[in-house]
């Protein structure tokens, strides 16, 4: 059994496919399996992956195309190891990555997941940006937890800083494959409910960002906040009463705040039924009117003053 199993979804992963694996395929120091499933890809991914030659690795093909959240899931469950490092096509892993997050979960056994801190890269691999300081604290309750969601949603951001805990992954359930965009948001806070969360604060990866990502593209923003509302709704589900009224006060602040200006924006385009769209969407947690005229307060009235 390996310490850890690296887990890699692809879908036309080229161009950066190969440095994504090569990345992983050169850490030092680590006891892993690298486990590939791909989703119908349409490029030479399947081409280059079959010129792998690699005892470690495994190669899974899907019959028809079943998007992030099902790969994920058919991967876990091939895992054998207790330690799950979710991974992406696009992004670099630094060369010790595996072995510092091996040690910090056995350093933290109460832990159900853990992510790092991470650069950032452009389309040529050149570092734009270097991880900022960040105090979020290396071992994060349930209380801090819901906190810092209400001001950023996602604790981690983004998948392929997470490594999960396969026993926490086969408590909560696995990946809700019927979300497109949220499912990652979602896990987190179900693992959240019942574990600690561990976070390393030193950059393990460099995570890429380009055009193509799917979070980024425009015609999914509207599934984008329906996914992240329902996540919230089920996270009210088991914070205190004290907490619900706080988060509620802070999603207004800043996560709601963002949503209503999609919002605007689409109506100053005159993108009415993006609008009415996103006003039916918006209801599900708060009144989209109120927040329209916290939004105009924010962005006119204070202004002035």
């Amino acid at each position: 059994m390996p310490d850890i199993s690296v887990i890699l979804p692809v879908y036309n992963g080229m161009p950066y496919l190969k440095e994504s694996v090569s990345s992983v395929l050169s850490q030092q120091n680590a006891d892993f399996e690298l486990l590939i499933l791909d989703d119908c890809s349409t490029d030479e991914s399947v081409k280059y992956l079959q010129t792998i030659n690699d005892s470690r690795v495994k190669l899974y093909k899907n019959d028809t195309n079943k998007k992030l959240f099902y790969n994920l899931n058919y991967l876990s469950r091939k895992s054998n190891s207790p330690l799950i490092k979710l991974w992406s096509q696009d992004d670099v892993m630094l060369p010790d990555a595996l072995s510092e997050i091996v040690a910090f979960h056995k350093a933290h056994p109460e832990v159900g997941f853990s992510y790092t801190a991470r650069n950032y890269i452009d389309e040529t691999g050149s570092v734009i940006a270097t991880a900022k300081y960040d105090p979020t604290p290396e071992i994060i309750d349930a209380e801090t937890h819901a906190k810092i969601c209400f001001y950023t949603g996602s604790i981690a951001g983004n998948i392929a800083n997470v490594t999960i805990v396969k026993e926490a992954l086969e408590k909560v359930g696995y990946f809700n494959e019927q979300m497109i965009i949220s499912g990652d948001f979602d896990m987190w806070v179900r693992i959240a409910e019942f574990y600690k969360i561990g976070f390393m604060n030193k950059p393990l990866i460099n995570l890429r960002n380009h055009s193509g990502q799917l979070s980024r593209q425009t015609k999914y923003y509207i599934r984008h906040i329906e996914e992240d509302i329902s996540v919230f709704k089920y996270l009210f589900s088991y914070i205190p009463g004290q907490l619900k009224e706080y988060g509620q006060k802070e999603l207004r602040k800043h996560k709601l705040m963002f949503y209503t200006t999609l919002m605007m924006h689409s109506l100053v385009k005159g993108r009415v039924s993006d609008f009415a769209n996103y006003w039916k969407t918006i209801s599900k947690i708060d009144n989209p009117a109120l927040l329209m005229g916290y939004l105009i307060r924010q962005k006119f009235i204070s202004k002035k003053n």
